[in-house]
């Protein structure tokens, strides 16, 4: 009988109530709720078995949010994306397998620092994402979206840049991301480098992130993007300092 892994009920009543509170953050930005619970994760089960386990439990979480945001979405960007940056995703999850934890932490932190003058670059520039410039930055996402959780600030003005708003961002990167997980998942299984006890978790997960994400809608509905943006920074600031700890001081 398949059982989930043996952890605390302290613990496990934490991973609950963090699932449910990091979906509706999920729900109201698009991006920091899956990197978020991530960290949380890392802290008890270590950064190298947090990643697959989000993977799955990302599943879920992406899926309801495009049900929720179906009507927002942009199915043609969605798949231009995912038709240049998959390849990639491929390569850079089985990279990822082999990755020190030490070295995985500190590449969330990395990646996360990046994040600002990429998205100071795009403001100052206030670019226009034409068919090459997509399918060029989806190839780059996708190797760091195999290898990290919560990669959307790379991809993220990109998206904006074909012109949608906050609520066809979410709807829209929920229907890649769905997808990425998928595949990243599929890489994992292949290289026997998740149990079927460690999934178990990461469906719990998903499965209570998901009523989270509908109170996340209720927030991004009522939020102005300028709102948006500043929350999902102050995010960020916090989960750079976290992973950097992570990296350089618990592994």
């Amino acid at each position: 009988m398949l059982e989930l892994p043996e952890l605390a009920s302290t613990t496990f009543a934490i991973i609950i109530v963090l699932a449910f509170i990091t979906g509706a953050l999920h729900g109201a930005t698009g991006m920091a709720g899956g990197i978020v619970m991530t960290a949380f994760l890392a802290h008890f089960i270590g950064i190298k078995t947090a990643v697959p386990v989000m993977s799955c439990a990302l599943i879920f979480s992406h899926a309801s949010r495009i049900v929720m945001h179906w009507q927002h979405t942009d199915p043609k960007i969605a798949g231009q994306v995912l038709l240049f940056g998959t390849p990639t995703i491929v390569l850079g999850a089985y990279i990822f397998t082999f990755l020190d934890a030490a070295i995985a932490a500190l590449l969330f932190a990395v990646m996360l620092l990046l994040s600002f003058p990429v998205k100071r670059w795009a403001r100052s520039h206030d670019i226009k994402t034409g068919p090459r410039l997509l399918a060029f930055a989806s190839s780059l996402w996708g190797l760091l979206a195999g290898n990290v959780t919560g990669p959307g600030f790379f991809l993220a003005p990109f998206l904006l840049g074909t012109g949608m708003n906050r609520l066809t961002f979410v709807g829209t990167l929920a229907i890649i991301t769905l997808v990425m997980n998928i595949t990243k998942l599929a890489v994992f299984g292949a290289a026997a480098y998740i149990t079927l006890e460690w999934l178990l978790l990461g469906v719990v997960i998903g499965l209570v992130k998901i009523p989270g994400n509908w109170v996340g809608k209720i927030a991004l509905q009522r939020m102005r993007d300028r709102d948006h943006s500043k929350l999902v920074d102050l995010m960020t600031v916090l989960m750079i300092i976290y992973f950097f700890y992570l990296g350089l001081f618990e592994y």
